[in-house]
């Protein structure tokens, strides 16, 4: 055999016979020189499987162990969110402050758009002679015992449908960053821009030298559909409250002479006059003199209002003749439309009652009321899904009304909604608590629930302000004393109650 051949066998004889443990071989020649290059590059060759890489073994109690770092795989839609929330604060506060500027300034917008569109009747301080300031009468006490008599007149005014807007005559007002501004000069200035400014009641009171009217006082409406209209109230008396409610009754009929008509019709109702036999002279008059108003925009409703007392007299027939000849002069009056209305189903034609005011109800100038009055006329019709809905579109346009309420919770009382109805009817008194067909309701719905105790309490308060507002029966039970009851909660489907005795014992119950 050559040399080159047996130098390489005899040289590649160690590295078959080689120990797994051996570290170290010792080769000589080309192939020793060839052996090194391969090491070198082995030793230089980076782990394939770099996810299960041995360590250094760790010696516990003389065991030998291997740990391995293995490689967990993130999810990719975790590591995006965490990426997220790292650049937030850098890449996403510049639109989070603005989104917050945003929040806050849609509710601002809101209240100055709602305050400017609102009108408002305010009475600025009174102009009061030194007797007034004497008696401890200020400019500014007169002027909110003025505004309250006014805001009471309109509450009150129950009888005729109509849209009131005499408010509180309060503004809100705080500071806006910059030089002498504020949120009331802000929305008067925009009130100004829109032509929506605030009705002022001016009234300056003097004093006379005749000893039988001692006082006169000068009431001048500035801005609103009267504008420039002014009117003199002499005194008659020494009471000085008399005189300061005589000139809110004239300031009212200056400014909302529908509402002091109606007003004045309710207190005459409240007589239980015979419908024939009331005296509505007072009232008729004051829609006569809205009608010799030229140009006035109330002139529909004072020809509504006339209607109305027909209707209130059981003159249906002559309210719709009335009533007709007034739409074709105002064909698009929402409020004629509802009247007519109310005038055809007091003739109990339900269809064309409906007609009419479904009519009305699609108009223009249509109001709170025209959707009531739809709602009363469904409610009479016992189609009471329809007049929930029409109750709700009413209460949406002008929520906080205590007749809107008032028939609204009845409605629920009869599709069988107490809770809700308790709900409806219990606002409506907090907003009116002298309106006693309220109070009566609330007891029935109380007493379908099952709450006895509780819809006798309501009745005797409905009692206590209208005697005719309660049946025999309510009328007892209006009577019971609380010793009477216990408090045991009742749940019952029907309830039916034997007025012959005023104990819960003899209240027969249905099941």
């Amino acid at each position: 055999m050559p040399d080159s051949d047996m130098s390489i066998a005899t040289l590649s004889l160690p590295t078959y016979c080689m120990h797994k443990h051996a570290r170290y071989i010792v080769l000589t020649g080309p192939t020793a020189t060839a052996f090194e290059g391969r090491a070198m590059e082995t030793t230089m060759r980076r782990p394939r499987n770099i996810s299960r890489r041995e360590v250094h073994p760790a010696r516990t109690s003389g065991i030998q162990y291997k740990h391995y770092a293995v490689h967990t795989k993130i999810p990719a839609w975790i590591r995006k969110w965490l990426g997220l929330v790292g650049r937030a604060p850098k890449e996403t506060g510049p639109y989070v402050v603005a989104w917050l500027i945003l929040m806050l300034a849609i509710p601002f917008c809101v209240l100055v758009l709602q305050d400017t569109l609102t009108r408002q009747v305010r009475v600025p301080p009174v102009v009061v002679p030194q007797s007034f300031l004497q008696r401890g009468y200020t400019s500014e006490m007169l002027s909110d015992r003025i505004l309250s008599a006014m805001r009471k007149i309109s509450t009150e005014s129950e009888l005729i449908p109509h849209d009131a807007d005499i408010g509180d005559g309060a503004k809100s007002d705080f500071k806006i960053p910059g030089e002498e501004m504020s949120y009331a000069s802000v929305v008067d200035f925009l009130k100004k821009v829109f032509g929506r400014e605030d009705v002022l009641v001016h009234i300056s009171i003097a004093k006379l030298n005749d000893g039988l009217e001692p006082h006169i006082a000068h009431i001048r409406i500035e801005h609103g559909q009267f504008d420039g209209i002014s009117s003199d109230v002499h005194q008659s008396g020494q009471n000085l409250d008399d005189f300061v409610n005589a000139v809110a009754t004239k300031a009212m009929q200056l400014v909302e002479p529908i509402e002091l008509a109606n007003h004045e019709a309710t207190a005459i109702q409240k007589t239980q006059c015979s419908p024939r036999k009331c005296n509505y002279g007072k009232v008729e008059a004051i829609y006569e003199d809205v009608l010799a108003r030229p140009g006035s925009p109330q002139r529909q409703w004072a020809l509504a209002g006339k209607g109305w007392l027909l209707i209130t007299q059981n003159r249906s027939t002559e309210a719709e003749r009335q009533i007709r000849d007034a739409i074709s002069e105002y064909p698009h009056s929402a409020i004629l439309r509802a009247t007519l209305g109310i005038a055809l189903e007091q003739q109990h034609r339900i269809d064309d009652a409906l007609s009419e005011l479904i009519a009305g109800t699609h108009e223009k100038s249509r109001t709170a009321e025209n959707e009531r009055l739809l709602g009363d006329v469904f409610l009479h019709a016992t189609r009471y899904d329809d007049a929930l809905a029409a109750f709700e579109r009413a209460d949406r346009m002008r929520p906080h009304d205590p007749n809107t309420l008032h028939d609204y919770g009845e409605a629920l009382v009869k599709a069988g909604r107490y809770d809700e109805a308790v709900k409806k009817l219990t606002h409506a008194v907090r907003i009116r608590p002298d309106l006693a067909p309220s109070y009566a309701e609330l007891g029935r719905a109380l007493e379908h629930k099952g709450d006895f105790h509780g819809a006798a309490t309501m009745y005797a308060q409905a009692l206590k302000r209208d005697t005719g507002s309660l049946d025999q029966r309510e009328t007892r039970m209006a009577s019971w004393e609380p010793k009477d009851w216990t408090m045991h909660p009742v749940k019952t489907r029907r309830v039916t109650l034997d007025v012959t005795e005023p104990r819960l014992s003899d209240v027969a119950l249905q099941f």
